[in-house]
């Protein structure tokens, strides 16, 4: 009977482990290969395990609609692309969590026996892209760029067969920089790449994503998942090689030498910029830049605006619902703590400070939280508070507490390893193992002090009452060592400076830090849990190296400061007082200045920056770009042939194509970007931080969606455009007159194009 009971409760221990961790799925958007080596080293080293987490990783098949599989939980997680962005646009409510490639792997390849050299050589050649424009939308702006019309572009559906290339059958395919020039490299063929990152289009590639409605409901595990999955990827890339090899053994369904896995990774380490330490980042400047080229290709008709802040994830940020809020607002929360336990818990001169206090005040800060502290250095009383008040709440070491509190445990805020100390003639412990047969002092209410004594049967454990009974019995050399809490041990032979003792031995074994939350309080529980979710390492780092040696200051009068406030205070009352008796007047005016502004710096038709607001901004952006050098550029175009839709089909339908144009402009831009008429039918966009490259780009784009639009007058409506960048020795007048003749010189000599000077 015994033995089966021991086996229940192992069978019974096993499962209650197995349920406890959260079960999601990731969805691919491709086959396995080292392109998504850090999920599956995130799942093989046991970092989502470490996070209680089960996850489950899904394959691409052509079947998986990716957004909609996240939107509708087929899986919680999934990776795309850049093209997300336009997703966001057409309102669906998903989120970026991280990007691991900062440039996409996308590029366009051609064999060198073909008569395709340049990008300009593929007009009326044939090009395997994906079907989906939003993918392929890098390489057709890089086309587009490049002076080339998409309609004189022979697309082909991709077969993602590298043969196809080969053999002739297309002369240019898309395809991944990490992949398809190993294939061709080992076959001794060939080839050129166009990259669309070397002409100005930097996507991302690897964007890992989830829905608002996980991030809401799940906040903690969302954080969870981000942590584990960076954590796999920064280790894929520092063990290329090995994390190939597991790629190879476990997740090889292409059938992929080894060799291509290790080329692979190393390529797509590169993407990642992980020397740069940007792996995993997403910049909302970037992410600004790709939306704008998304409207220029006119790849979202219903567009929705967006606050970046509503697409990116920030670990930072802590997402409390509105019942948490109004919790917060409400209520004060109570610790209740044990001043006699250094250096988690001590009071020095009527100051309560330590370990433990450093995380409250921690998580009280990052919370805003009303909070205070209550001393009750008896457990079974302070177990008994928790009980009786919904809003207190107290430290816990592992699961279980020896008086049986009866509560919810949040999830860990630090992990305390266990170590052992030692008079300075004993040798370093590597295992606990090793001190079989030996006396070991260990306090009777320790928490570990039952799990120990069932592990670790053969050594002879010592109780004490407490720590500094155990230094005072290794003293007597009565035991061997002390078992203990790392840094109660350190922190012991450091205030009292006990010379000839030492930290023998650090073990695996850890106890979590949690906190008890009275079982009826799942508000308070879900708040604390999005809080402690939320410390990062290097926090954690600062509260413990606080610790490791303590030292007294003595305490300041700090009275005088008080009374500085207090009449600081006091000046700043009466400065408030009176300034709201100017409130009302200030409102009327700002009502008048709002039109005033809007009758001197908006053109009245377009209802854009009008020529002299135009002109001021100039100077401004010219001043700063000749202080901070960060790339200024100017593109100035004009509509072709307006003359004759005036003269032809009336002013009031010129009038409306100026309108139209100015809208699918003003849709296009960055918020930082300048855009306004400058007399007739002439428009200037002014770009800030954008090198001449960049500039060229919009402007081609531009060009292309004004040449597409529909303005429904039975004519193709087109502008000729002039770019732009300011030099050291320009001024306003200088960059304004290079802009003005590259447009002209276009107008001269065919109009629709793009000149750059």
């Amino acid at each position: 009977m015994y033995k089966y009971k021991v086996i229940f409760l192992l069978l019974f221990t096993v499962i209650s482990s197995l349920s406890a961790k959260e079960k999601v799925s990731l969805q691919l958007d491709w086959l396995h290969q080292f392109q998504f080596a850090g999920y599956y080293i995130a799942k093989e080293k046991g970092y989502f395990e470490e996070e209680e987490l089960e996850v489950s990783i899904k394959e691409f098949n052509f079947d998986v609609d990716l957004v909609n599989d996240v939107l509708t939980s087929k899986s919680e997680y999934a990776v795309g692309k850049s093209s997300l962005i336009i997703d966001r646009l057409e309102g669906k409510e998903i989120i970026l969590l991280a990007a691991i490639y900062q440039n996409s792997p996308m590029v366009l390849i051609s064999l060198d026996n073909s008569d395709v050299k340049t990008i300009k050589d593929l007009k009326n050649k044939k090009i395997m892209l994906t079907p989906d424009a939003r993918s392929a939308a890098a390489i057709n702006s890089m086309l587009i760029s490049q002076g080339l019309n998409l309609n004189d572009i022979n697309f082909q559906t991709h077969s993602f067969k590298l043969e196809d290339l080969i053999s002739g059958k297309t002369d240019a395919m898309g395809c991944y920089l990490s992949n398809e020039p190993y294939i061709l490299k080992s076959k001794n063929i060939d080839f050129t790449i166009q990259n669309p990152s070397d002409y100005g289009f930097e996507f991302y590639g690897g964007l890992l994503f989830t829905s608002k409605k996980e991030l809401e409901e799940n906040p903690v595990r969302v954080r969870k998942m981000h942590k584990a999955i960076i954590k796999g990827w920064k280790y894929a890339f520092e063990n290329i090689e090995e994390t190939a090899k597991i790629i190879f053994d476990k997740y090889n369904t292409q059938n992929k030498s080894l060799d291509s896995l290790i080329y692979e990774g190393n390529i797509l380490k590169e993407l990642a910029q992980v020397e740069q330490n940007k792996l995993g980042n997403i910049s909302t400047e970037k992410v600004e830049e790709i939306k704008r080229l998304y409207l220029l290709l006119g790849l979202s008709n219903s567009v929705i605006n967006f606050k970046l802040e509503d697409i990116i994830y920030d670990s930072k940020k802590i997402n409390l619902s509105l019942e948490e809020k109004n919790y917060i607002s409400n209520n004060q929360v109570r610790l209740i703590s044990n001043s006699t336990f250094p250096p988690f818990t001590f009071e020095n001169n009527n100051k309560l400070s330590g370990i433990e206090i450093d995380y409250w005040n921690l998580l009280i800060k990052k919370l805003n939280l009303h909070g205070n502290i209550e001393v009750i250095n008896n457990n079974k009383k302070a177990n008994s508070s928790i009980d009786k008040n919904l809003n207190n709440v107290k430290y816990a070491f592992g699961n279980s507490d020896y008086e049986n509190l009866d509560s919810n445990l949040t999830i860990k805020i630090d992990d305390i390893k266990l170590a052992l100390t030692t008079l300075v003639d004993k040798p370093y412990s590597l295992s606990i193992d090793e001190l079989k047969g030996k006396k070991i002092a260990i306090t009777k209410y320790a928490s570990y002090y039952k799990d120990l004594k069932k592990k670790y049967s053969r050594i002879e454990f010592v109780e004490v009452k407490n720590i500094n009974e155990a230094f005072d019995l290794l003293q007597d050399k009565k035991v061997y060592g002390i078992l203990g809490k790392l840094p109660a041990l350190s922190y012991n032979i450091t205030k009292k400076s006990i010379s000839n003792t030492k930290i023998s031995g650090i073990f695996k074994e850890e106890y979590e830090i949690k906190l008890h939350v009275n079982k009826e309080n799942e508000v308070l529980l879900n708040i604390l849990n999005k809080a402690i979710s939320t410390i990062t390492d290097e926090e954690r780092k600062t509260i413990r190296d606080k610790y490791n040696s303590i030292i007294y200051e003595p305490e300041k009068d700090y009275s005088w400061v008080y009374k500085v406030i207090f009449f600081l205070i006091t000046i700043i009352f009466i400065i408030v007082f009176n300034n709201r008796k100017l409130n009302r007047e200030i409102k009327k005016r700002k009502l008048a200045e709002k039109e005033l502004f809007k009758i001197a710096n908006l053109d009245s038709l377009t209802n854009i920056y009008n020529r002299r607001k135009l002109e001021f901004i100039l100077n401004t952006e010219v001043q700063r770009e000749q202080r901070y050098k960060r790339g200024l550029s100017l593109i100035f175009f004009d509509v072709d042939n307006f003359k004759k839709i005036n003269d032809e089909l009336g002013h009031s339908i010129g009038d409306e194509v100026l309108e139209k144009i100015s809208s699918i402009v003003k849709q296009s831009v960055r918020k930082t970007d300048f855009f306004g008429r400058w007399g007739g039918e002439e428009f200037i966009i002014i770009l800030p931080e954008t090198n001449k490259t960049q500039a060229k780009n919009i402007a081609y784009l531009l060009k292309e969606k004004i040449a597409t639009f529909d303005f429904q007058i039975n004519r193709t409506v087109t502008c000729s455009f002039g770019v732009s960048q300011f030099e050291e020795t320009d001024c306003v007048d200088s960059l304004l007159t290079r802009a003005d003749n590259a447009m002209y010189f276009v107008k001269r000599n065919g109009k629709n194009e793009v000149k750059v000077v």
